[in-house]
């Protein structure tokens, strides 16, 4: 691919400035690991199909991530596909809003299983086709410009937008407020799909047009898809890069799935309160805007100072989350809106720095086929590790998953900062 002109460059930033805010507003006010999990209990679900949800989310992932990668990478109109992906994405959320209406607690589950699943898949190859489209339309600089410059400008619009939402609808039964905030969510996710249009792509020809689904059917495509996918799982294990990265990866896993757990545990408390889902919306997307200044500062250091210290961040909230449940030092409202502040805040350090990490790491010819197979093997681990929580959730109590989260990642700072500090290895096999 030719390098682009730097007024080409300088246009489509603000471009993917713009769609970028409005995917991050989004995300934030329909985010799948604390919108839904509160939408489920507020449902009064059983605690367990939260924390499932949480579980077939990262299943759809892993999925995605095994059956998509040769597919995504065949892609040349990736612009296209992201537009398409923030349009599934926005119908999702659609179909769980049509789940509220509906009286039978069997349909419900049924269409918020639905929705959640085709979130996840759909999620998945929207990572695989965007940091591969970033890395070809922008330059390293431009790209950590945009990440931490479009998180904290989403996160000031998600608060605004839902504040507004919040005394527009005041009167209201928590239920209507909670939907109102996904239905602003849904917008942004269709003035998203649109404006990544106006983005000037350079088109590369695939390495592999012919499809697989195209050209032998599904079920043998998949076939090929998965014996595609260990060879080159074997090929990239032989490369001390790869395999650097992905232990990273799986121990970054913990700071990703403290999130939800927040969120179900404030649903337990008050879940019908005036306040409760406004409250934390507002202060995770409030931590986008702080997140991004902050980790942009740190990242000058390095990305694993940002990687640590997100981890860190993270294990910090959960212990004052979980000490305040059974001490009552302050408002449980409160108490919840701070450590999901907090933990936002570390949870949009790790996954940024990481992405950033990898872009600079990986040489070209595997990025989106590393990227794809690190995802498949962290997502096993991380399936495994949500399931297990939710079922600790469910026989004891979601605290008793909050503190043993916290606890892994005081363990996985150390070993980010100490494995992400050494020098880069080669990118060659050995």
């Amino acid at each position: 691919m030719k390098p682009q002109k730097p007024e080409q460059e300088k246009r489509n930033l603000a471009v993917l400035f713009g769609q970028r805010a409005l995917a991050t507003i989004g995300w934030t006010m329909a985010s799948p690991a604390v919108v839904l999990p509160y939408l489920v209990i507020s449902l009064e679900m059983p605690v367990f199909l939260a924390g499932f949800l949480v579980s077939l989310r990262r299943s759809a992932n892993l999925g995605t991530a095994v059956l998509g990668a040769e597919f995504a990478a065949a892609r040349t109109n990736k612009k296209a596909d992201i537009s398409a992906t923030d349009f599934v994405l926005a119908m999702c959320y659609v179909l769980a809003l049509a789940s509220i209406a509906i009286n039978s607690s069997f349909v419900v589950t049924a269409l918020l299983v639905l929705a959640v699943l085709i979130i996840g898949l759909t999620e998945e190859f929207q990572n695989l086709i965007s940091w591969d489209f970033l890395a070809d339309t922008l330059q390293s600089d431009n790209r950590q410009r945009l990440t931490y410059s479009a998180m904290a400008i989403g996160g000031l619009g998600a608060i605004l937008l839902t504040w507004i939402a919040h005394i527009a609808m005041k009167e209201h039964p928590p239920l209507t407020r909670h939907s109102t905030v996904i239905v602003i969510a849904v917008v942004c996710f269709l003035v998203s799909a649109a404006s990544i249009l106006l983005v000037r792509e350079l088109k590369r020809s695939a390495a592999n047009t012919n499809i697989p689904a195209v050209r032998n059917g599904r079920l043998k495509a998949a076939r090929q898809a998965i014996a595609h996918f260990y060879a080159s799982l074997r090929n990239l294990l032989s490369m001390p890069w790869f395999r650097k990265y992905v232990m990273m990866r799986i121990a970054l896993q913990t700071v990703e799935l403290s999130v939800p757990f927040f969120a179900i545990l404030a649903a337990i408390s008050h879940g019908a309160s005036q306040k409760g889902l406004t409250a934390l919306v507002i202060s995770s997307a409030a931590a986008l805007v702080v997140a991004g200044p902050v980790w942009r500062a740190v990242g000058r250091i390095s990305n694993a100072a940002v990687m640590a210290g997100g981890a860190l961040v993270a294990a910090l909230a959960g212990v004052l989350l979980v000490g305040n449940y059974y001490v009552h030092l302050a408002d449980i409202t409160v108490a919840h809106s701070i450590t999901l502040f907090a933990v936002t805040v570390g949870m949009q350090g790790v996954s940024s720095a990481r992405a950033l990490y990898y872009m600079d790491m990986a040489p070209k010819e595997y990025r989106v086929s590393g990227l794809a197979v690190s995802k498949s093997v962290v997502r096993v681990f991380g399936v495994v590790l949500a399931a297990g929580m939710a079922a600790l959730a469910h026989l004891q109590h979601v605290t008793w998953a909050i503190s043993l989260v916290a606890i892994l990642n005081i363990c996985t700072a150390i070993f980010v900062f100490s494995a992400a500090s050494q020098p880069a290895p080669d990118s060659k096999p050995t």
